[in-house]
């Protein structure tokens, strides 16, 4: 699958919005704004070096209100992290309270269902949620279901950048052809 231009149109009473994938739509400021919220309580803005590094690396799609002189105004986004065919990291989903409950949340959540079903030999589908509603959305809408090891025989597992330093430090030598 190549990395293609996505774009989705909808209208909710006279507000029209736009989906799109589209890179040069979707201002670092909106994205370093959005990373300085409660609301992404994980993330922090970063430098605009890593920040370009980050949306360059991912496919994000932004959330524009369309403005009756065909202005664009960011107003949510969501980035999905993949190599477009096994694998697909849905991350960073951000909606601006004042355009909560319109459904645009879920139609987002509907676009990326739509690119990944398009990945041929997509093995998974993940993402890390701190909240219930969040997880029931997902499981709706995506099919997903936790992953605690037994239905699937995986285990889910991570660490933070101060860990990964942390075992670095207490280890005498670097990795061998037999370790594993």
């Amino acid at each position: 699958m190549d990395k293609k231009t996505w774009q989705w149109e909808r209208t909710i009473g006279s507000d029209t919005f736009l989906i799109s994938t589209q890179r040069g739509l979707l201002p670092h400021s909106f994205v370093h704004e959005a990373f300085a919220t409660e609301a992404m309580f994980w993330a922090q803005p970063l430098s605009d070096e890593t920040l370009r590094a980050m949306l360059d690396s991912s496919c994000t799609l932004g959330l524009y209100k369309v403005g009756s002189n065909d202005e664009k105004t960011p107003i949510g986004m969501a980035r999905m992290i993949t190599d477009y065919t096994t694998l697909a990291y849905l991350t960073d989903v951000y909606l601006e309270d004042s355009y909560r409950n319109l459904g645009l949340g879920k139609w987002m959540i509907h676009c990326w269902r739509e690119i990944v079903m398009e990945m041929k030999d997509l093995r998974f589908m993940v993402l890390l949620t701190g909240s219930e509603k969040a997880q029931n959305l997902y499981r709706r809408e995506l099919g997903m279901s936790l992953l605690d090891g037994r239905e699937q025989a995986l285990t889910c597992m991570g660490a933070r950048k101060t860990k990964l330093a942390e075992v670095a430090a207490s280890t005498h030598h670097g990795p061998s052809a037999t370790d594993a």
